[in-house]
């Protein structure tokens, strides 16, 4: 049986409290939230669609 891989909400969750505590969500700071799981493109692909979703700060 295949391992599920990590969802988009699980990096949009752990992106959101690591921006919430003042910290650069990268994808080996998610992926060590997420207890070390998930491979770095699945999780660079989520982490992209996070960033396009949120809005954009002003300067």
């Amino acid at each position: 049986m295949a391992r599920q891989g990590i969802t988009f909400e699980q990096v949009a969750a752990v992106a959101d409290a690591l921006a919430g505590e003042g910290q650069q969500p990268t994808i080996r700071a998610v992926r060590e939230k997420l207890g070390d799981t998930g491979s770095p493109n699945t999780i660079h692909k989520h982490l992209t669609a996070w960033r396009e979703a949120r809005p954009v700060a002003a300067a």
